[in-house]
């Protein structure tokens, strides 16, 4: 399948809305304090482990035979976000297609990912199984998506992740057989999930809500001009499609995506206390 570049465009665009909708949001979170900077809390733990699952494939690459796009690259040395949506978000920045300016887009998502490539360092991690105290230092990204990846799937579907660790522990100096490596997953899962992930649970919401606030503003211009009253029945409308969406599924993306314009940000405005940014 060939999709025009305003096409590709809508398709992803409304992809990384709807991901992050599923993640910000009330069923995850509780009402957040807007007053000044603050916390957000999860609903539930079960919760807390919905939204790094879903944040994991939000960091993963798409699958081609998914979205078959070709943005144009950064000219840039790769990054680890470059196999992320994210990749996609700046490269609409430089080659915006449904709005005159998407710079602010690009910027929200470039400030992330420059945060998830960023160094994580995690002092005397114990690993009991090993009987091992160090000093950790990964990205953010790999620490989010091993998470992510152990708190989806049984141990038994965890064997590239086990081989990232081994690989990540011998950097360390570290030598430890795989078998061993399987054994002190939960060691893993309680440095990074319950303390690393808590403590940065609401910096990343917050990065991912800027998002969400920029692409509705990036949409703005395309939705006044779009949008047309119907004369039917009350509240009938229709929006003005652009003459180069043809193909079907880019049809009813666009559409969804000015829905979602149109339906308005339910989730209020936060900013985080700057003391869950000082470590990790």
């Amino acid at each position: 399948m060939t999709y025009a570049a305003v096409e590709q465009e809508a398709i992803l665009l409304k992809a990384v809305w709807d991901m992050i909708d599923d993640m910000v949001n009330f069923e995850i979170f509780q009402y957040p304090v807007t007053s000044r900077p603050t916390n957000l809390v999860f609903e539930s733990g079960s919760h807390k482990r919905v939204f790094a699952i879903l944040l994991a494939d939000f960091l993963a690459q798409p699958k081609p035979s998914a979205l078959p796009f070709a943005f144009a690259p950064s000219g840039q040395p790769p990054r680890e976000t470059d196999r992320t949506y994210l990749f996609y978000l700046e490269a609409i920045g430089r080659e915006p297609q449904l709005g005159p300016d998407a710079s602010g887009l690009a910027a929200a998502a470039s400030a992330f990912a420059d945060w998830l490539n960023a160094e994580c360092y995690c002092p005397a991690v114990w690993l009991s199984e090993l009987d091992l105290s160090l000093d950790l230092r990964v990205s953010r990204i790999w620490l989010l998506k091993v998470v992510g990846d152990a708190n989806k799937h049984n141990f038994s579907r965890l064997g590239a992740r086990v081989k990232q660790i081994r690989k990540m522990l011998a950097r360390h100096g570290h030598d430890i057989d795989e078998g061993r490596v399987y054994r002190t997953l939960p060691d893993f899962q309680h440095w990074f999930y319950r303390d690393v992930f808590s403590y940065h649970a609401s910096t990343i919401a917050e990065f991912l809500d800027q998002i969400r606030r920029a692409l509705f503003d990036y949409l703005s211009p395309e939705y006044a001009r779009a949008w047309r009253r119907g004369d039917r029945f009350d509240g009938d409308y229709s929006f003005d499609v652009p003459t180069e969406i043809r193909d079907p599924l880019a049809l009813g993306m666009y559409w969804d995506l000015m829905n979602l314009k149109r339906g308005g940000l339910a989730f209020p405005a936060f900013t985080v206390s700057p003391y869950l940014k000082n470590q990790f």
